[in-house]
């Protein structure tokens, strides 16, 4: 998981589906670091560890899983998609792109680019 593929994840963290059609990252001089539209800072840390506005921390165990700090758990599903506890799920559909279902909202579909540093997420 790169830091740009992880601001995905902040959609799932931060982002009830109420809070507008569109969300994106970028990240900052610091390659270590991104910001997101709604003014949340995602921090890279050397061991892998990512931190969500100072107060969320996911990281990966032993077994590869995803262990989130506020009690989120997330696994693969037999179809590919990453079920996460809180009722979001998240699939790549090709490349830099991952379809995002919300609970009670319309999907989203997210893109990442490393090139131009930035993650981009709309409504579908």
């Amino acid at each position: 998981m790169n830091l740009m593929e992880a601001t995905i994840f902040a959609v799932l963290i931060s982002m009830p589906p109420s809070q507008g059609p569109a969300f994106g990252c970028r990240l900052t001089d610091d390659p270590k670091q991104a910001l997101c539209s709604n003014d949340l800072v995602i921090k890279e840390f050397e061991d892998g560890t990512l931190e969500f506005g100072a107060r969320v921390t996911v990281k990966k165990n032993r077994r590869r899983e995803l262990v989130f700090s506020n009690g989120v758990t997330a696994y693969f599903d037999s179809f590919g998609w990453l079920q996460f506890s809180n009722g979001y799920a998240v699939r790549r559909i090709e490349g830099d792109s991952f379809k995002i279902t919300q609970p009670g909202a319309r999907d989203l579909t997210c893109r990442y680019s490393i090139q131009g540093r930035q993650t981009r997420c709309m409504i579908e």
